[in-house]
């Protein structure tokens, strides 16, 4: 790496950084509007089950990380010497979770985590603007992009005591990355071990734009560093190999995987956790380009992704590598919090009623599936069809690159990623519930949650919205507004619109009441606009939703009630051992972390038969009696009384086959009943540790049944 000339050293300006002087010039190009704006972190707070799953988050590891894990604790970008990659990305994954998290349950003990992180980071911050650990030619560009996200978010929450330290060290860094993409581009298309570490930083660039774009947005500075950034954005993606627009084209992208090796030269492109980030790419790079040709390359993103690697659960099938529809195929907990971020960024970006919905399911089913209850554990991924968790090293692995300690719920198991990335999900979900319009607010992402804003020339509003939704039908809205103002609810592709309704009740004892067939509902955005007054108001939202089943691969069905995917229940058992390290997967476990007993790896295993078919004509509802009048968390067990509701159906075992004694293999076509019909439970997918979704079907009728003089055996609820 060349040497920085004294003029460069000049430019960067770092002691003064005089452009950041406010009043001069603006360059004339502009970032695109929003189609719905995001709000500062901080604004929106989780309210109900939805707040009980972010408190499981602060009590559980993520929010215990910082004291004992060594990829944390004794972090290189702390002085330490630890990290899982040479890309030292571990930090910046826990820092980009830990803020929301932090923030959104105003956690004191959190707070403070992120506080003294940041503060030493920053302190470290080199002379010629460079963040982190690296010298020399081991800088790579990649490893930053998740600390400059968190670093955003702490300047949006707490605008007092952080935003003019960020973006003053923002800024600083940004001129470097200037100089460095003039200087052949090094550590982002130049870097000095293997190409292959250049590309996570070209395929994942829009992450690193989206920044620029904050601060560009937010921020106020001079002409000079204005353009600067233009041209940092122009120079990023432009010389990135690795672009989206292209990979989502006829003829290029793989609705069938040709090449599952890592060593593809389109692996980049196949990689689960760079497919979830990606799918946002086009929206993010259209903000700033101003190419509408991008908002067709983002439908074709979404659109192919899903059709083709879907999971039911909303995510993505990939195995690292994404991989087609076998429900034996894993889904990576990094590729579910990316994919659910991804969509919800677009619903804000673009305004399209799908992109929330899918983010919802998502979130609502591949993200909780994937933790225990305390959410000490977690997996690196899941398997849609998982009647068990266990360790099966000694077993062959039906993965493309994971072992058989993929499933297991744990500390680190397979690899250590998910462990620091895994809890932005749900803060993440929370601060993308609500949005500005022109004219108001919108609930975008329906949740329990309370909002407290000024929208411009209409004042103050605090909307509290108690609900147990998606779990209920029902959502409650408490309004306190300085003046009128548009309240927009989302009502999703999935409700029946005959049988949902909106009421307003104004302080002045004003009401009215419409069904949702005679109002009207953008086809587009799918928003219902209220003119809400000023003063205390309430609004009354059902949001009617039937039973579906959906078809999936190899004439198998996934069973629904809105965007809540529902598993056959399997029952469960859970047995524990100490903690393995994701270098070694045998033995007992390591005796490192015993002071912290909950710190534990747990494996799961069904406890009713899972080989079964279902008749989904015979699908219906029931649900659990609940002393409490709102849900204190959504994805509970069955053994601690369940989500407040299950579903149940006909059905019969039949002759499943498993794979090389590892997992089930995929639902046999036309299948025939070893038994006689009886009647299942259904449960919530998320709360499911162990689960089939993806059930193959049977027309039950009285010549299947084994013992047609018994009648319907209710044995299994």
């Amino acid at each position: 790496m060349k040497v920085l000339s004294p003029t460069a050293l000049s430019w960067l300006g770092l002691a003064a950084l005089p452009s950041l002087v406010l009043g001069e010039q603006s360059p004339n190009r502009t970032l695109l509007p929003w189609a719905f704006a995001p709000l500062p972190l901080g604004t929106v707070r989780p309210l109900g089950w939805l707040r009980g799953e972010l408190q499981a988050l602060g009590s559980g590891l993520a929010g215990h990380e910082y004291e004992f894990w060594p990829y944390v604790k004794d972090s290189r970008w702390l002085g330490g010497r630890s990290d899982y990659s040479a890309l030292n990305e571990a930090l910046p994954y826990w820092f980009n979770g830990l803020v929301p998290l932090a923030y959104t349950l105003d956690d004191e003990r959190l707070k403070g985590q992120v506080h003294s992180v940041a503060a030493e980071v920053l302190r470290r911050q080199a002379d010629d603007g460079w963040i982190g650990p690296e010298v020399g030619e081991d800088r790579n560009l990649w490893g930053r992009v998740p600390l400059l996200l968190g670093l955003t978010q702490l300047a949006e929450a707490n605008v007092t005591g952080w935003k003019h330290t960020v973006v003053h060290s923002l800024v600083k860094y940004l001129r470097l990355v200037d100089v460095m993409l003039r200087d052949g581009g090094q550590g982002y298309t130049l870097c000095r071990w293997h190409p292959n570490d250049c590309s996570w930083g070209q395929v994942r660039v829009h992450d690193f734009i989206s920044v620029i774009q904050w601060v560009l947005e937010n921020t106020e500075v001079g002409y000079r560093d204005k353009e600067m950034m233009w041209d940092t954005m122009d120079r990023l993606y432009q010389t990135s190999k690795f672009k989206w627009e292209d990979w989502y084209t006829e003829g290029r992208y793989q609705k069938v995987i040709k090449d599952a090796h890592p060593g593809n030269p389109e692996f980049p492109f196949l990689h689960g956790v760079n497919v979830g980030q990606g799918l946002k790419a086009s929206a993010v790079i259209r903000r700033y380009s101003h190419r509408e040709s991008l908002v067709k390359s983002t439908w074709n993103g979404v659109e192919w992704t899903f059709r083709y690697h879907g999971t039911p659960s909303g995510t993505i099938f990939a195995d690292e590598v994404q991989r087609d529809q076998a429900p034996f195929m894993g889904a990576e907990l990094c590729t579910a919090v990316e994919t659910g971020y991804s969509l919800a960024y677009l619903y804000h970006a673009l305004g399209a009623n799908s992109f929330a919905d899918r983010a919802e399911l998502t979130i609502f089913n591949a993200l909780p599936v994937s933790l225990t209850h305390d959410t000490w554990g977690h997996q690196y991924m899941a398997r849609s069809n998982q009647p068990w968790a266990l360790r099966q090293i000694d077993r062959p692995s039906l993965f493309t690159t994971a072992s058989g300690m993929a499933t297991i719920f744990g500390l680190e198991p397979m690899y250590p990623c998910c462990t620091v990335n895994y809890p932005q999900g749900w803060p993440k979900f929370i601060a993308r519930t609500w949005a500005h319009a022109e004219t108001g607010l919108v609930h975008a992402l329906l949740s329990p949650s309370v909002v407290n804003t000024t929208i411009p020339h209409k004042g103050r509003v605090v909307i509290e919205c108690k609900t147990d939704y998606p779990f209920s039908d029902r959502l409650t809205y408490s309004i306190s507004a300085q003046s009128s103002f548009d309240l927009f609810l989302r009502f999703p592709t999935w409700g029946v619109r005959s049988e949902s309704s909106v009421q307003l009740l104004s302080g002045a004892a004003e009401s009215s009441s419409e069904q949702m067939n005679t109002v009207r509902v953008d086809a587009e955005t799918g928003l219902h606009r209220l003119s809400i007054p000023a003063g205390k108001s309430t609004v009354v939202y059902t949001i009617a939703s039937a039973v579906r089943a959906e078809p999936r691969p190899y004439d198998a069905v996934s069973v629904y009630v809105g965007n809540v995917l529902y598993s056959l229940d399997v029952g469960q058992s859970m047995t524990s051992s100490l903690p393995h390290r994701h270098w070694n997967a045998g033995g007992d476990g390591t005796h490192e972390f015993e002071e912290y007993e909950k710190c534990k790896d747990f494996y799961f295993n069904h406890t009713k038969p899972w080989n079964v078919a279902i008749d989904p004509s015979t699908l219906r509802r029931s649900t659990w009696p609940r002393p409490a009048d709102l849900l204190e968390r959504g994805f509970v067990d069955t053994e601690s009384g369940g989500p407040g509701s299950f579903l149940v159906v006909d059905g019969c075992e039949i002759n499943w086959p498993v794979l090389a004694g590892t997992a089930p293999a995929p639902p046999p076509k036309n299948p025939k009943c070893v038994t006689g019909k009886k009647t299942y439970r259904m449960i919530p997918y998320g709360a499911a540790k162990v689960h089939m979704a993806e059930l193959p079907t049977v027309k039950l009728h009285g010549d299947l049944m084994h013992n047609p003089d018994r009648g319907a055996d209710w044995g299994d609820l």
